[in-house]
């Protein structure tokens, strides 16, 4: 099945920048194999030169993405046969994305599904390039990270499964013998299944290729020898070879690439699951035993053997999750899935050993495989993003930003590259920056005109400005014969030099040109500060002055006509006197302009600079500003400065003797103050039970008669109601007869009140008051009492 990309317009679709990582230091791992003694180690270096592919920095390049159908991606390789096409391993749907024209304007992508994918292709791992074919192209041979469960299609796995070989050639891979009836499985040609749960595979030479054994954890070399064609399953010439010594453990779901240098014969494998990198020497000596009876042989097979007794050993270890493996030169990339990292491992001559030349860490989320590319950068499958990105180092040696190949001053820092004459340098390593033959060191422009050399007739000063259009100050008094600004001279006072023809030994400064208008004082100025006022009537000869008033020609900062030196607010055009000194001036109209001119005064709140006896900020008032136009009330009381109702009591209720009713004029002062008291008695109305009586004000018992002992009709008994009226009032009467109880003899008797002679008859009856051996007591009309007139006597 093929799905054909449109072409891409933009191959950046987003980058970002790192940094090298300092190289880390590693452990020591020894291991003893037969007779061999293998110290296989790596060891830090931090006098590595640039790696080429890491470069001082590099940005990361997004190639393929989701919209080239990148599907759960394991592994990449370059096609070996056709420019800048990449072939990308899609385990999510056994497919393989083609890119074409690979990180070129006119890039586009492919994606194509052999019809057989569950099985030949299932859950791919790794793929690498092999051999040339006539007919093939160049072939390729897969891994398969499964038991062989036709993409879930059985239950139980069968364990039949192991490498795939397939042709490169576009009019065979996916194109023959897709679903067309004939019974024929597919394009691929050629494959061998003693291998379930494959992790990484390697080319050696002809259809041979070296295998990760994920399900057996064992090294194994399978030799297609020749294929049968696409589609057929005829297996029976193949050549397998377990290398049992290379024990390789599998980590579910991230493969373990291998690459083999053909030159020295090492393989080099990603052995994920045991966090480490080996070596294997494909070309040392082994003894060799037959396993065809072995049950891990699922097929008829030319030979199948175990070999041990081979070299190898560790690169490093202690690494996370590493998956990717790339070999460019003497170098060995490694990419971790878990952290997201690739290192560069320097191998030694032998290849059985490396120091770490670098580390980089790229933005990938689960970093697989690495390939270098045929333009000498890395690429690498970012699996958790579905994406290949490219790693685009750059070299800076002057770190200034700028490529060395395109810095016009590759050993100094010049980021901007600035290069003011445009030949061959730029100007921070040209000694001449404008080639007037003048050096930089000694040419006052340095970065003049250029086209011109200087001498005698175009630079009478010779200071490397050319005086027709660059030299400033033809007669070097640094003072500039115009208003163009130049670092060599300033402008003068006057805009230009008013003396541009000058001595050519005098020079202006503050001794000989005190205005600096390019005029020697002594010889050429009559006014030598330039202010207007010749130097014959200027107060201020050598100041630039404008003042009129009392003095002539002196700084006047506000411009209001006096001088500073004489002006008491030099900031303030609106005033310049304060005659009584209280800081605020005569100008009654200019700023904070003073009410009372002539008299210290410290008032701000209603009028300024006026007196302010108790300092509340009120002025006391006085005949031209009384109290009803601001002025204080209360001039000697500080917490009071106004009376609404002009009772005497102030408004402020924080203050002295605060107005309770500060809109009613009042005059109590007991209670509270300044409300209405009508009897005058100093309480007020409100709390006055008396109001028309000033000699009471409180009646305690409510009886009607006030608690005030000194008042009208004062209450004997202010804590008792009370209704006495006879002797003392509101006392307990309780016959009602006027007389409290306390002094009535008879309290219960409305008819008595006294009993002078103490007999118990009251003088009213007692015909003898004064005897009490005596009493009279009167018959009465009253029957029901039956009294008879008795008269004792004696």
């Amino acid at each position: 099945m093929l799905f054909v990309k449109s072409k891409k317009q933009h191959i950046k679709k987003g980058y970002v920048s790192f940094q090298i990582m300092p190289a880390k230091r590693k452990s020591v791992l020894i291991l003893s194999i037969l007779l061999f003694s293998l110290i296989s180690n790596v060891q830090a270096s931090n006098d590595f030169d640039t790696v080429p592919q890491f470069g001082t920095g590099f940005e990361e390049v997004v190639i393929a993405d989701s919209s080239d159908d990148l599907f759960d991606p394991r592994d990449l390789e370059f096609h070996p046969g056709r420019a800048n096409e990449l072939w990308i391993a899609n385990r999510g749907d056994d497919s393989i994305t083609i890119v074409h024209n690979t990180g070129l304007d006119d890039q586009y992508s492919e994606n194509r599904q052999d019809s057989n994918h569950n099985h030949f292709l299932e859950e791919v791992s790794a793929i690498a390039f092999g051999a040339y074919h006539p007919e093939f192209d160049w072939q390729w041979g897969s891994a398969q990270e499964t038991q062989n469960t036709y993409c879930g299609a059985l239950e139980t796995p069968n364990l039949f499964m192991g490498p795939t070989l397939w042709p490169s050639s576009l009019d065979h891979y996916a194109v023959e013998n897709q679903n067309n009836g004939n019974g024929l499985l597919g394009s691929h040609i050629d494959m061998n299944h003693q291998s379930p749960d494959g992790m990484g595979i390697a080319h050696d030479n002809g259809n041979a290729y070296w295998y990760f054994d994920g399900y057996y954890g064992e090294l194994v070399y399978y030799d297609f020898q020749v294929d049968h064609d696409t589609g057929q399953d005829d297996h029976s010439d193949g050549i397998v070879h377990r290398y049992s010594d290379v024990k390789l453990t599998r980590d579910a779901g991230i493969p373990g690439h291998m690459i083999l240098d053909k030159d020295s014969g090492i393989l080099y494998i990603a052995d994920t699951g045991a966090s480490r990198v080996l070596w294997v020497n494909t070309d040392s000596s082994v003894n060799t035993i037959d396993i065809m009876d072995d049950p891990s042989r699922m097929e008829p097979l030319a030979e199948y053997k175990r070999k041990t007794g081979v070299e190898w050993g560790v690169i490093d270890t202690g690494l996370n999750r590493p998956s990717g493996i790339a070999l460019e030169g003497g170098m060995l990339f490694v990419s971790e899935n878990g952290n997201g990292q690739i290192t560069a491992y320097d191998l030694a001559d032998d290849g059985k050993s490396a120091t770490i030349a670098d580390t980089i860490q790229t933005s990938a989320v689960f970093i697989m495989g690495l390939e270098i590319g045929p333009d000498g950068h890395l690429y690498y499958v970012d699996n958790g993003q579905n994406q290949v990105v490219r790693i685009d180092p750059y070299f800076d040696s002057d770190a200034d930003g700028v490529y060395d190949e395109d810095d016009n001053c590759p050993t100094n820092y010049n980021p901007d590259q600035a290069n003011y004459d445009g030949d061959n340098l730029g100007d921070i390593c040209d000694e001449d920056d404008d080639n007037d033959l003048i050096l930089d060191e000694n040419d006052v422009c340095p970065m003049g005109e250029t086209g011109w050399i200087s001498r005698s007739l175009t630079d009478f000063d010779g200071d490397g400005c050319r005086d027709e259009s660059e030299d400033l100050d033809d007669d070097d008094d640094a003072i500039c014969d115009s208003d163009v600004v130049d670092l060599s001279c300033q402008i003068s006072s006057m805009s230009s030099d008013l003396c541009p023809a000058s001595s050519i030994d005098f020079t202006s400064n503050l001794q000989t040109d005190n205005d600096a208008d390019g005029c020697e004082d002594t010889t050429e100025d009559d006014d030598d500060d330039n202010d207007g006022y010749s130097d014959d009537v200027d107060d201020c000869q050598f100041e630039i002055g404008t003042s009129s008033n009392g003095l002539k020609g002196c700084i006047d900062t506000d411009y209001d006509g006096y001088a500073d030196s004489i002006d008491v607010f030099p900031s303030d055009i609106s005033q310049w006197l304060d005659t009584d000194g209280d800081g605020y001036g005569d100008e009654k109209s200019g700023t904070q302009g003073d009410f009372c001119p002539t008299i210290f005064g410290t008032s701000t709140s209603d009028r300024l600079g006026c007196i302010d006896s108790d300092g509340d900020s009120w002025s006391d008032p006085d005949e031209s500003w009384t109290v009803n136009f601001g002025g204080d009330a209360f001039p000697d009381e500080q917490s009071q400065h106004f009376d609404s109702d002009g009772d005497g009591f102030g408004n402020n209720p924080d203050g002295y003797q605060p107005d309770s009713c500060p809109n009613v004029f009042g005059t109590s002062f007991v209670d509270r103050f300044g409300c209405i008291d009508t009897d005058g008695d100093g309480w007020s109305d409100a709390v006055d039970v008396f109001n028309d009586d000033n000699t009471q004000w409180a009646d305690s018992d409510g009886d009607g008669y006030g608690d005030a002992l000194d008042g009208n009709l004062p209450d004997s008994c202010p804590e008792i109601f009370g209704n006495s009226t006879i002797e003392r009032y509101g006392c307990l009467d309780s016959d009602g007869d006027g007389l409290d109880d306390e002094l009535d003899a008879f309290p219960f008797d409305s008819t008595e009140t006294i009993d002078s002679d103490g007999d118990g008859v009251g003088d009213n009856l007692d015909a003898y008051p004064q005897d009490s051996t005596k009493t009279v007591v009167e018959s009465t009309d009253d029957e029901s009492r039956k009294i008879i007139n008795i008269a004792i006597i004696g």
